[in-house]
């Protein structure tokens, strides 16, 4: 009351109110009728002026524990009465403030184990020296204000009811014994007006999607509206042996079954199926309704008996779906005796019917909302499994550990054990290798390291039960106790085992699990899990496997490597033999010249004509390569070239001359950098390195480890080129040791492209620009992009420069072409089984001159005829071409004729010997 102060004692008093007020005398039963039409005032008045003990009588008085001063703060604003933070905080502010709202000397407290030490510490040691002995009065405060200490832990908590209600229940504070405002809020609704009750207890549980939160909120209405002492819900479930029972987390009054009810996880209660009412009317789906329960031989009264309760009246229905299949059981008991004397009529098993409709339609929906829920976490779970057995391959202990803790986390279950086939084992015989057991304590706490176990140390029967599943290949779900425990395996309760499939769907070993924690068998959802687990498992452990054997395989390529580079490469004594050697001047074997022999050098005069050539290049100078480097660098070339008919190192050396020759004799250095001059003559030395007598086109036919390698795009020149990269990785081999980083990265380039560019569909590829350009006079020397395309139409034309030589040479290189075509052609009959192309078909050779003649006019020809356009010193390697086309047609026009043999190859084909 604003501004008046009001005293009453227990004589008539004069009052003199102003606003709302009684201004004559009052007595003090009238001033607490008038406290009572006012109750907003007197809160108001209670709010200013009440004194912290006055408070605390009241706190005491309803089971709370009392306040000190300074023991609260306030936050904001106060949110019963809607005042500033800035104005002066009262006794009733320091109650209502909630103990999580951040008090100012508490929170500025660091929540640490040290400092609780040291705190719990200096409380004890202040009792040890304590002079006096407290009072019982001042040891009850103590102990509140113990308490209030206690709740200090909560302190960061959010201030929701569930961290209140923890608070409350460890400092052991009486709560208040007094019904909640929603049940009377309820009851008051439904005395008012029922319909509108009615209405709303169909929206209170419409969107309650928790199955737990829903089921009080059904018990909390079925009283209210049945007008019921008690109530209860009960689900159906199905255990995993595939039986029904009925279970309920919310239990309130007992169900009257015949045996008392099992406590199962999370305290729930549950109710065999057919047992006692509940059981009957799940199985039934009939209505009970009894007058006096004790009365029914169904009844069982052990848990009344225990508990003081006496159950009189009961009315049980069945809970269905949209489907009509009971889902659930509800029981509401001892009807309010004001109320057709405390007995259930047939309307009220009407209105519970009705009511029932919808909580089948709510708790359909928090089970699908649940199954959900479970859905997410498990697909959630199984892609941590994804991800840890995925992110470590490189041992397979490391993934078996990772394994087995995963399931024992997933699945909540005492023991997991993975055990991993033999090679070869078979279904008949089946053998463990390896043998990988984790076990935990009853907590549930994981060790950290998987224990690899002999079979010896492992309980026979269990061992035996594994081999089951490995050889049937079918899962394998124990449930009782006594299947295991016969075979002396230990204190096993239930085992679900599995086998464990790599990708070819093939058995490499059992998983299994042993004692879910909660003591309750495996159901059908761990089932599902656990399968989902294994595939995954097995695709982690199968990679592991497969991961370990590259790594062997790499290591014995790394062997196999070894061991050849060491007897492909150059030794010592040969690099010291040819040092010694006087290398004659170009002009004595005619290197110079674009009609050279390439059948009059033996195999190590070639290699010193490969050195005259660098050195005439002044490549060895301008690029600092050392001599001995060099010498053994092309001795390992040398002699990584096989010895096949036509692509070995004499067709390598006779590409490198014509390279030479183009740059020495038709003075084409100074139209490209010496790096490119480097790489291109580099690159015809090595162009066909380990070429093996086939193209591209068998390659791709066969399938071979070089398509495979490289692909079906220029699969021999990159691995020519690959080969080539790896010799001058060798020790002592890198002739290109002394370029800076720029030059090595250039010449690798021009490398990689002119060794590509001996390809013919390369070369047909670029050869339509370039003879645009020529035709056109468009071709300039400086430009980059069609210096490029010079560079590889010139590798081309080295490597089908035979094409041009003098006819002896052209006819016997010739001869050495087709008989390697032969050759492959005879593989394509007899590997392939298919015709091969007429170039390579044995039985067409008498088309030899017909086809060497289109070849040398579609493919050599037009080439060297563009060539000689842009550089007038190759008009001789087009003019030899003519000459050998007009020779190859006059022969085949012999044939044709009669006057002429047929040209046969020689076989076998004719090798110059070294030396």
């Amino acid at each position: 009351m604003p501004g008046t102060e009001v005293t009453v004692e227990d004589v008539d008093v004069d009052v003199e109110i102003r606003g709302p007020v009684l201004t004559v005398g009052m007595t003090f039963p009238a001033v607490e009728a008038w406290l009572d039409a006012h109750p907003d005032l007197a809160a108001d008045y209670f709010v200013r002026k009440a004194e912290l003990s006055a408070v605390n009588k009241w706190l005491v008085a309803h089971g709370f524990l009392t306040v000190t001063q300074g023991s609260s703060s306030r936050r904001g604003s106060n949110s019963l009465t809607g005042s500033p933070s800035n104005s002066p905080s009262s006794p009733i502010d320091k109650m209502v403030e909630s103990p999580f709202s951040g008090d100012d000397e508490l929170s500025r407290r660091p929540n640490s184990k040290r400092y609780l030490r040291h705190n719990f510490a200096k409380s004890k040691s202040k009792s040890v020296f304590r002079t006096y002995e407290p009072s019982a009065a001042s040891a009850a405060a103590e102990a509140r204000r113990s308490s209030f200490r206690a709740m200090r832990k909560y302190s960061s908590l959010p201030p929701s009811s569930n961290y209140m209600l923890c608070l409350l229940i460890e400092s052991k504070v009486r709560l208040p014994r007094f019904e909640s405002t929603t049940l009377d809020h309820k009851k008051e609704l439904r005395s008012n007006d029922e319909k509108d009750f009615f209405l709303n207890i169909v929206k209170d549980i419409a969107n309650d999607l928790d199955l737990k939160s829903l089921t009080h909120k059904i018990i909390v209405n079925l009283r209210v509206l049945m007008c019921a002492d008690g109530a209860s819900l009960f689900i159906v479930q199905n255990t995993s042996a595939g039986k029904k029972v009925l279970v309920s987390k919310v239990f309130d009054v007992h169900s009257g079954t015949n045996i008392y009810p099992a406590t199962t996880e999370d305290n729930a209660m549950e109710v065999p199926w057919g047992k006692g009412i509940l059981g009957h009317v799940a199985e039934t789906g009939d209505t009970i309704n009894l007058t006096s329960a004790y009365q029914d031989p169904r009844y069982n009264d052990e848990v009344d008996r225990i508990t003081g309760y006496r159950t009189d009246s009961l009315l049980c229905l069945p809970v269905k779906n949209s489907y009509d299949e009971i889902i659930a059981v509800a029981q509401v008991v001892n009807k309010n005796s004001d109320y057709n004397h405390g007995a259930f009529t047939l309307k009220d098993a009407k209105v519970f019917e009705t009511y029932l409709q919808f909580v089948g339609i709510a708790i359909t929906n928090a089970q699908l909302m649940e199954a959900s829920q479970a859905e997410y976490e498990r697909n959630r779970s199984l892609l941590e499994v994804v991800h840890d057995l995925f992110e470590e391959q490189t041992s397979i202990e490391n993934v078996i550990l990772k394994t087995l803790q995963r399931a024992q986390r997933l699945l909540k279950c005492e023991r997991a054990a993975v055990m991993l086939l033999e090679d070869g084992s078979e279904k008949q015989n089946v053998k463990f290798s390896r043998i990988f057991e984790l076990n935990c304590p009853v907590s549930g706490q994981s060790t950290n390291n998987a224990k690899q176990v002999g079979s010896s140390e492992m309980a026979k029967h269990l061992l035996h039960l594994a081999e089951q599943v490995a050889s049937t290949g079918e899962n394998l779900n124990i449930a009782e106790c006594l299947e295991v425990e016969k075979g002396s395996a230990g204190n096993v309760r239930s085992m679900l085992a599995m086998p464990i499939r790599n990708r070819n769907f093939q058995i490499i070993g059992v998983a299994k699990i042993i004692n879910k924690l909660n003591g309750q068998p495996f159901d059908e959802n761990d089932e599902q899990l656990f399968e989902a687990f294994t595939i995954f498992c097995g695709l982690g452990i199968n990679n592991t496997l497969m991961y370990n054997e590259l790594e062997k395989a790499m290591a014995r390529q790394k062997v196999a490597i070894e061991v050849l580079s060491y007897h492909a490469t150059a030794s010592a004594d040969e690099v010291l033999s040819l040092q010694r050697e006087v290398i004659p001047e170009a002009s004595k074997w005619n290197l110079g010249s674009l009609t050279f022999d390439d059948f009059s050098l033996s195999q190590d005069q070639m290699v010193l004509a490969a050195v005259r050539m660098f050195s005439d290049l002044r490549l060895t100078s301008r690029f600092k390569i050392e001599y001995k480097t060099l010498l053994r660098w092309l001795i390992t070339v040398k002699r990584n070239y096989r010895n096949v008919t036509y692509h070995n190192w004499r067709h390598a050396f006779n590409v490198a001359h014509n390279m030479f020759a183009l740059l020495k004799s038709c003075n084409l250095m100074s139209s490209f950098e010496d790096v490119e001059c480097l790489a291109m003559f580099v690159g015809c030395l090595c162009h066909d390195l380990d070429h093996r007598g086939t193209n591209n086109s068998f390659q791709e036919k066969t399938g071979s480890a070089l398509a495979l390698l490289y692909g079906t795009q220029n699969t021999m020149e990159q691995h020519h080129f690959n080969h080539a990269v790896m010799i001058l990785n060798s020790e002592g081999h890198n002739i290109f040791s002394n370029l800076s980083s720029t030059q090595y990265s250039r010449v690798m380039n021009v490398l990689k492209a002119s060794i590509l560019a001996t390809d013919l569909t390369v070369y047909f590829q670029v050869r339509t620009q370039f003879f645009s350009l020529v035709n056109e006079g468009q071709f300039d020397m400086t430009n980059r992009s069609h210096r490029d395309l010079l560079r590889s139409l010139l590798m081309t034309a080295c490597d089908i420069a035979a094409s041009t030589k003098p006819w002896d040479i052209q006819f016997k290189v010739a001869q050495l072409v087709t008989s390697e075509f032969f050759d492959q052609g005879d593989l394509e009959k007899t590997t392939l089984k298919i015709t091969p192309p007429a170039l390579m078909d044995r039985d067409r050779k008498h088309e030899l001159p017909l086809l060497q003649m289109r070849w040398i006019k579609d493919i050599c020809l037009p080439l060297f005829e563009g060539l000689a356009k842009v550089i007038p010193k190759l008009a001789p390697m087009r003019d030899g071409a003519l000459k050998n086309m007009a020779k190859w047609s006059k022969i085949a026009a012999a044939q044709e004729n009669g006057a002429c043999d047929l040209l046969e190859p020689p076989n076998p084909p004719p090798r110059v010997p070294d030396g």
